[in-house]
Parts: structure tokens; C-alpha cells; sequence
């Protein structure tokens, strides 16, 4: 009897120890070898707060929502790029500034980062002065180089070509400086063309490198962000959408993301050997906004956090965290609607 109950002691712990090498095993396994991100606040996953110390961003309830501590995120929890880490199956992916192990991928992105110069912006009229951080889309791109250099392992040309690269979102804070300043739309307009111009050449740098998988996301719809809502608010029904948001930002959301998909046509068939899928931030934002109970939102337009330091107890129930940047359920929300429906992307469909 005591040999017969030794006998199943031993076979659960040796099921035990089979299940957890396969658990093991599907977490080592991945898609890609590597994410390299690129792109504003809405991708920067520390940065910003390595660079600069005792901003908002390090103060608690930042980052409480998964990660129970602030980590440099402008949200509560996870981003995007956390989710879409976690399900090709790669660690989250490190900020540059924070140093350390690079070998599953480096975030170069930083809030407050500009497609454009601060020069060319302000060829176009928009006043840089208090709103923008000297950190563009070059500068990141510098950054990366830097790190190709500083060990020969990354210059493989097999890892760069087995990784994913996130180019974006950005050029939005290119877009929010002129709207701060309440730049006239016809000015507004002509800021496009070069936006998408600076992001098709940061792809194509990427492409020289070894780059072979991109994914490029779009504008979000900025006609239903509250400090725009608020900023440009309006008397007349008609102004606005069934959902509550202001047409004519979203249309210009719109413009831009039609720019940008022609321009991902048009290196696609320049580089046919190379993947480049656009990422629907804006179609897969609008899906949460005109279907808010699905995704649990019943408070869309209004910030979790507000100016008098207080937040939310249900971030969750929240789109917007403090007035600009979404929570992490409006980024799940989206993430979602990236991996599954009218807007996946197909190389993101496939669970590793």
C-alpha cells in the first residue's frame, strides 16, 4: 500500500515537472527575435522618465493597474507594445535610457517625441517653445545605430531580419503643438505631407539596416481625446459624431492615416521582400468608442486623474487616463482590435 502511494507520489511529481518544461518551452518560444520600438508617448515605456527624474510619470498610481508601481508608462498599466510582447512571446520591451540586456529588444521611443525637427515645425508656424523635447524621430534612429555598434551580435543580419520593428505611432505631438496653439487648419494640413515624409524615410533607413518585419501605426482619433474635446468645444450638435467625438479632429486623423497607408503601398512595392504592415489605431479606437459596454468604458470623455492630483478609483471604466493619454483598458481595447476582426494585422494574429 505505502509502495503504491510512493508510485503516485512519483508520477504527479513527474507530471508536474513535464507540464511546467512545456510551460517553459512555449514561453522561450517567439515569432521574432527581437522588438525594436520606435515612437512617441504612446510607445515609450521609460524613457522619458530615465531622461528626466520626478516627473508625473514617477509619481504612484502611474502604472498601477498591471505593474503595481510607476514605471514610466503615461498610463495606469500596460501599452500597446506590452501587449503585442507579450503575445509573440518576448519580454516587455527594455527602455534604451534604462540600460541592460538588449538581446530580445530595445524601446527608443520618448514622450513628447516629434516626427519633424523643431526647426521645421517651425517653418510651418507651430511654436515649439515649453511644449516639445529636442527628441525626434532622427534622434531615435541615432540611438539605434548606436546600439548596432556597441556589439557585434546585432549586427547579424539574421537577428535584425527575424526581428519586429514598431515604427509609432508618432507624429501626433507634431499635430498637438499646432493644436495647442490653435493653428488654423489649412495651416494645420500642410504639416501632413512632411510628417508621413519623415516617417517613410525612418523606414527606409530601417530596411537599409536589415529591418525585414515593420509595423507602422496610424493616427488614434483625436476628435474624442478631452483636451481637445474641451479646447475646441463647440455649441452645435452637428460638430459632433453619434459617439460624442468632434468630426472635423477626426477627419484630420483620417487625412493622415489615408497619407500614410498610400505611402506603406508604396514602399511595399519598392520592397517586396519586406513585410510592412499599418497598424488601424484609429479604426480599432473608434470600434471601443461606438461599442463602449463591450470594452466595459462608461466613462469616455471624461480623465481619470485630474489636475487637482486626485484619480479614479475604476481606471478601468476610464478611456482617458489624465485628459491625453489613454488607460490601459483603451489600449487593450485596441490591441485587441488589432489581433482579431476588421483591423488585425496578420503577422500579429498567430499566438507564439
Amino acid at each position: 500500500m505505502a509502495t503504491a502511494s510512493a508510485l503516485s507520489c512519483f508520477f504527479i511529481v513527474l507530471l508536474g515537472l513535464l507540464l511546467l518544461q512545456v510551460q517553459v518551452h512555449a514561453r522561450r518560444h517567439s515569432c521574432f527575435s527581437a522588438i525594436f520600438s520606435f515612437g512617441d508617448s504612446l510607445q515609450d515605456t521609460g524613457n522619458f522618465a530615465h531622461a528626466f527624474f520626478n516627473t508625473t510619470v514617477s509619481r504612484p498610481r502611474w502604472g498601477n493597474a498591471y505593474f503595481q508601481r510607476p514605471t514610466g508608462r503615461f498610463s495606469n498599466g500596460r501599452l500597446i507594445i506590452d501587449f503585442i510582447a507579450h503575445r509573440v512571446g518576448l519580454p516587455l520591451v527594455q527602455p534604451y535610457l534604462a540600460g541592460g540586456d538588449f538581446s530580445k529588444g530595445a524601446n527608443f521611443a520618448f514622450a513628447g517625441a516629434t516626427a519633424l525637427s523643431v526647426n521645421e515645425l517651425g517653418r510651418f508656424g507651430v511654436d515649439t517653445t515649453g511644449w516639445l523635447r529636442k527628441n525626434t524621430l532622427h534622434a531615435q534612429i541615432s540611438w539605434f545605430q548606436q546600439l548596432l555598434q556597441s556589439d557585434p551580435s546585432f549586427q547579424d543580419p539574421n537577428f535584425l531580419e527575424s526581428a519586429l520593428f514598431m515604427v509609432g505611432e508618432i507624429g501626433g505631438n507634431d499635430y498637438n503643438a499646432a493644436l495647442h496653439q490653435d493653428l488654423p487648419y489649412h495651416k494645420l494640413i500642410r504639416i501632413v505631407p512632411r510628417v508621413i515624409h519623415a516617417i517613410s524615410s525612418t523606414i527606409t533607413r530601417l530596411i537599409g539596416m536589415g529591418a525585414k518585419t515593420l509595423v507602422v501605426p496610424g493616427n488614434l482619433p483625436i476628435g474624442c481625446i478631452p483636451v481637445w474635446l474641451w479646447q475646441y468645444r463647440r455649441d452645435d450638435p452637428s460638430d459632433y459624431d453619434g459617439n460624442g467625438c468632434l468630426l472635423w479632429l477626426n477627419r484630420f486623423s483620417e487625412y493622415h492615416n489615408v497619407r500614410l497607408t498610400a505611402q506603406l503601398s508604396r514602399l511595399a512595392r519598392l520592397y517586396p521582400n519586406v513585410t510592412i504592415a499599418y497598424a488601424d489605431y484609429f479604426g480599432a479606437g473608434m470600434r471601443m468608442f461606438s461599442d463602449q459596454p463591450r470594452f466595459g468604458i462608461s466613462e469616455p470623455f471624461a480623465a481619470c486623474c485630474g489636475g487637482n492630483g486626485h484619480c479614479c478609483r475604476d481606471p478601468e471604466k476610464y478611456a482617458s487616463w489624465e485628459g491625453f493619454h489613454p488607460t490601459e483598458a483603451t489600449y487593450k481595447a485596441i490591441y485587441e482590435g488589432l489581433v482579431d476582426g476588421p483591423f488585425a494585422i496578420p503577422l500579429l494574429k498567430k499566438k507564439c
